[in-house]
């Protein structure tokens, strides 16, 4: 799904990254399919204290599926679903938030379904046509955001006169 060109390989110090690792700089999506960026917070080795967030690329649903069971789900902090153009009334790729992820299990097959911000199911398609009965397993659900308070109170405006005073001499 992703491939690049070895003028675009990105020279990366071997003690910063993993075995056998390749970075790239630039690389083409060569299906018009939907994909997912995952967001991941990873833990600091050293102290427990710090943490970075890890974006994961993914072209194929089984494969979210895979990486979803293969993580601890409270660190993910993310997932967003990247929509090809010809999905859009625009004409241009645009992105859907991922509140929940299901796994999707039938006489049909084994795929996922999503649902976005608002817990509304969307096709991002991908999903099959589901045979009664259909077993469901919920593989990823994002908690709300909690309810932000400000920190400051909202300004309040004065109406000022359209008048203009004049200074008496």
């Amino acid at each position: 799904m992703f491939v690049s060109l070895p003028h675009y390989e990105f020279p990366f110090p071997p003690e910063l990254t993993q075995p056998g690792a390749q970075h790239w700089r630039v690389v083409e999506l060569m299906l018009h399919s939907p994909w997912f960026l995952v967001s991941v917070e990873v833990p600091d080795v050293e102290d427990p204290d710090l943490s970075m967030t890890r974006t994961l690329c993914i072209a194929w649903d089984t494969d979210l599926a895979d990486v979803l069971k293969s993580l601890e789900v409270d660190r993910v902090k993310g997932i967003v679903c990247m929509m090809p153009a010809w999905r859009s009334r625009h004409g241009q790729w645009t992105s859907r938030i991922v509140r929940e992820v299901w796994m999707c299990q039938s006489d049909a097959g084994q795929s996922i379904s999503v649902c976005d911000s608002a817990g509304k199911p969307f096709d991002c398609g991908l999903v099959l046509e589901h045979m009664e009965p259909v077993e469901r397993e919920l593989l990823f659900r994002l908690p709300l955001p909690a309810p932000t308070q400000r920190a400051h109170p909202k300004p309040r405006f004065r109406r000022h006169s359209s008048r203009r005073r004049v200074a008496k001499a």
